[in-house]
């Protein structure tokens, strides 16, 4: 029996890890067994542990796994023991301690079946005792890191060509913008790739087989906007409403955008560099980097005024008395040309 840990926020790549060991080892749905341990109310680990001894009673020849899904004693947010009532905090104290001798006996015996900890979206703490457990007994710990720019790039060019796809750099460049560094969204959009049965592909196509990345496309819209650029702002805009992004959306999206902006430039203005303003506003540098870019030659001032005069479109619209199309694009055209 092999037992592992799956951990980590890319959610694809571990869910298709799986799919394919559990295939590997000849193992399929119906010799699985996929127990909910998120809640400590619910779950019992020693119900797990006889799951994955017992299944093979059933059927000698064949191998059978037990996934606990989401184990509550691996994640971070896990309620410590900070009750006042000091028989409560021994309580828990002692429930803590048997957990932990039952997870020590199991890992340190031999076992029938192989067992999977399934840390769905989340990294699994690693100060947390049972993690420590698991490393002392030579757990398979296997962490799905989200990938950086460069490695996510090389990793869609890989999948492309093994479908055959070929696109231009512009067509690229697109389908990158649609999909960020998500293999989620990358891999969906390589199914529906393949249902239009074309293999050389151009930005058109890309623009109308993938849906839009709301979150980079309104990134797009503010950063064409402040950059002065109406015939990108107005582009950007047609995408997220052929969409059904409706302007209401959009005039949140572009705002809160602009908050953010604003916020790193009013930092800048008074001094601070960009790794001192990614500490204060928990930002990643890069993103500082790239917003302090898009607003060269702005000011701050500038930048708040377009939020006040959302504020009172936002007002306005809520109000009834102006209607969203023409208050979001009388916004772009009185503000969008070099400002």
């Amino acid at each position: 029996m092999s037992i592992y840990l799956y951990s980590g926020k890319d959610l694809y790549r571990m869910r298709k890890n799986l799919h394919d060991r559990l295939e590997q080892n000849k193992i399929d749905h119906d010799h699985t067994i996929v127990l909910d341990g998120s809640d400590p109310r619910n779950f019992r680990l020693e119900s797990a542990f006889m799951a994955c001894d017992s299944l093979s009673l059933f059927d000698e020849e064949d191998k059978k796994a037990v996934i606990v899904k989401n184990p509550y004693f691996l994640s971070s947010t896990a309620k410590g023991n900070r009750k006042t009532a000091k028989k409560k905090k021994e309580k828990k104290d002692d429930k803590k301690e048997e957990l932990l001798e039952l997870l020590s006996n199991f890992l340190k015996s031999s076992h029938s079946n192989d067992l999977f900890f399934y840390c769905d979206a989340f990294d699994a703490d690693s100060r947390r005792k049972e993690y420590k457990l698991m490393q002392k007994y030579e757990v398979r710990i296997i962490n799905f890191v989200p990938m950086n720019e460069r490695e996510f790039n090389s990793y869609m060019n890989e999948q492309l060509k093994k479908k055959g796809y070929h696109l231009d750099n512009e067509a690229l460049k697109e389908l990158k913008e649609r999909v960020d560094t998500d293999t989620t969204k990358l891999h969906n959009a390589i199914e529906k790739m393949d249902l239009y049965e074309k293999k050389d592909l151009n930005e058109e196509d890309i623009s109308h087989i993938v849906p839009i990345n709301s979150t980079l496309n309104a990134f797009r819209l503010s950063s064409m906007f402040i950059q002065g650029n109406l015939a990108g702002a107005v582009k950007a805009e047609n995408e997220m409403l052929l969409f059904n992004y409706d302007y209401n959306a959009m005039i949140m999206m572009i705002a809160s955008r602009l908050r953010s902006l604003y916020n790193m430039l009013h930092l800048y203005e008074q001094g601070l560099n960009e790794d001192d303003i990614a500490v204060r506003l928990h930002a990643n540098p890069w993103a500082v980097k790239y917003g302090l870019q898009d607003c060269h030659g702005q000011k701050a001032d500038k930048l708040l005024s377009y939020l006040n005069e959302l504020a009172g479109l936002d007002q306005g619209i809520k109000t009834g008395n102006i209607d969203p199309k023409d208050g979001f694009e009388s916004f772009l055209l009185r503000n969008g040309r070099g400002c």
